[in-house]
């Protein structure tokens, strides 16, 4: 199973507790490598070269799919080369801000960032991440700009987020919550439509913005595009039953995360429904790779 980033972000910390469930189930190992670089494209064109046998799988993030395609024109991979399995998991991203920035609530930091204009950095895992894309849509609903500064993985954004090097960190609520219990970081607001039940007492976006506002990340399992149908359903099945277990639970409630629907055909269609927004709000906000 290769995961497409540096471990200890949620697409490593996914795959560990996928393959842990996977391998007991199918009583076969299954070993989780990490090839890191320019946002999952080197995992992806790994996986989308590999023998379609069934031994080589990928662990994706929503942005690989949805996002990249209309962002890179060099793309060494194509949606067409995968054959979607099923998604794993969903969650919020949170808004979140250094300690020492004078903001408690969305109002006040969206203020914050008008009076600074362009001077106020906000970091993610990379250029097209859905770290990356949570604040440019953030930045397109409010009409606000930051000055982007891409990391090779949200765990390293999230130390010069700590360490007063970047100000502002939309990221994903699994990575951000040890921050967050410890008090190292402040919370702003979370993305998800409704309340997060990890972070009860932090509102949403929509709520503070009184418009509506729903960006969730993503991560999933993909194939490459030969993998015979049979054994494509084997996995959709072993991962189906994999969300169900109590220590799969169990590690996504202490993750923030959320069991999300399985399969094939209701992958295939979120990519397709999400890829037309992103499209959208790339031309909109005029986003280059750097």
């Amino acid at each position: 199973l290769i995961s497409p980033f540096p471990a200890g972000g949620t697409a490593d910390i996914l795959s560990r507790v996928l393959s842990q469930e996977l391998s007991e189930q199918w009583n076969q190992t299954i070993v989780v490598e990490n090839r890191v670089g320019a946002g999952g494209a080197v995992a992806a064109s790994q996986v989308a070269r590999a023998r379609p046998d069934g031994y080589t799988m990928l662990m994706v993030s929503g942005s690989m799919l949805t996002v990249n395609p209309y962002l890179y024109k060099d793309l060494p991979y194509r949606v067409s080369d995968f054959k979607n399995v099923s998604i794993v998991s969903t969650g919020p991203f949170v808004v979140a801000v250094n300690k020492k920035i004078p903001a408690n609530n969305l109002a006040e930091l969206l203020s914050y960032i008008r009076t600074k204009k362009s001077s106020v950095n906000f970091g993610s895992s990379g250029v097209g991440s859905q770290t990356h894309m949570a604040s440019e849509m953030l930045m397109h609903m409010t009409d606000i700009k930051m000055t982007h500064i891409p990391y090779g993985g949200e765990t390293l954004a999230l130390t010069d987020l700590i360490a007063g090097q970047i100000q502002v960190v939309t990221g994903n609520l699994a990575a951000l919550l040890p921050f967050i219990k410890s008090g190292d970081v402040k919370t702003i607001a979370v993305t998800s439509s409704e309340r997060s039940p990890a972070l009860p007492d932090v509102p949403t976006v929509k709520e503070q913005l009184h418009e509506e506002f729903d960006s969730q990340g993503w991560f999933g399992v993909v194939v490459p595009k030969g993998t015979p149908d049979n054994i494509v359903r084997k996995m959709e099945q072993g991962i189906n039953m994999a969300m169900s277990s109590e220590r799969m639970q169990k590690k996504f409630q202490d993750l923030g995360l959320t069991t999300a629907t399985q399969g094939h055909g209701f992958m295939t269609k979120k990519v397709i429904s999400e890829s037309a927004s992103w499209k959208t709000i790339i031309e909109d906000q005029n986003i280059n790779p750097m």
